[in-house]
């Protein structure tokens, strides 16, 4: 079992979160059961990030070429 540390995002406290070792190559993102909240968090094992601090995908818009009437 390998074991992780996220921050909670509700209490704000440091939780130790942990998942089963596998032969695969190490899961992209996991659900923990907060300690500090009682909630289910997806956590990224690598580095403790929680897939709500995702920093947002932009997708440019398609610029008109006309005016808007």
């Amino acid at each position: 079992m390998q074991t992780f540390v996220f921050r909670c995002p509700s209490t704000g406290y440091n939780v130790q979160g942990s998942f089963e070792e596998s032969n695969s190559p190490l899961p992209t993102y996991v659900g923990q059961h907060c300690l500090a909240c009682r909630r289910l968090h997806i956590v990224d094992p690598r580095n403790g990030r929680l897939l709500a601090e995702r920093q947002p995908t932009t997708v440019p818009l398609p610029r008109h070429t006309e005016e808007l009437r």
